[in-house]
């Protein structure tokens, strides 16, 4: 039963985690994340597709001043990283596909021209 949604449930995850990442481009308090940043963005993307990909169990025992965390072992740590590969690019597509590019270059300065000097009239010898 739990198989038959995965699809569904990775592309709903990734709509999240890229809902997240435009609600954030489309903020002026925090300008550092934007159409043009495009590190940022694709970490924001990373950081979004590892929440919803990686199982990593911790527990507080606040009593005993203890944190106990399971599930890092290697065959954990291995799946993890597969599971959050293919999360990523799902949420990369799905990003794309609902929101445009992550990031797009800043558009190009145009420079100045330069005078090549005194314009002389074809015809005419300096």
């Amino acid at each position: 039963m739990a198989t038959d949604n995965v699809l569904a449930t990775q592309i709903t995850v990734g709509m999240l985690g890229s809902g997240v990442l435009q609600f954030l481009k489309s903020r002026s308090w925090i300008p550092f994340v934007n159409d043009h940043s495009v590190a940022i963005n694709h970490f924001v993307l990373a950081v979004t597709s590892a929440a919803g990909a990686v199982g990593v169990h911790s527990v507080w025992d606040a009593s005993a001043h203890s944190l106990t965390i399971t599930g890092l072992n290697a065959a954990g740590i291995a799946a993890a990283l597969w599971i959050w590969a293919k999360q990523w690019a799902i949420q990369f597509l799905v990003h794309k596909g609902a929101f445009g590019s992550v990031a797009v270059p800043p558009p190009a300065a145009v420079p100045n021209p330069v005078p090549a000097g005194p314009q002389v009239p074809m015809g005419v010898k300096p």
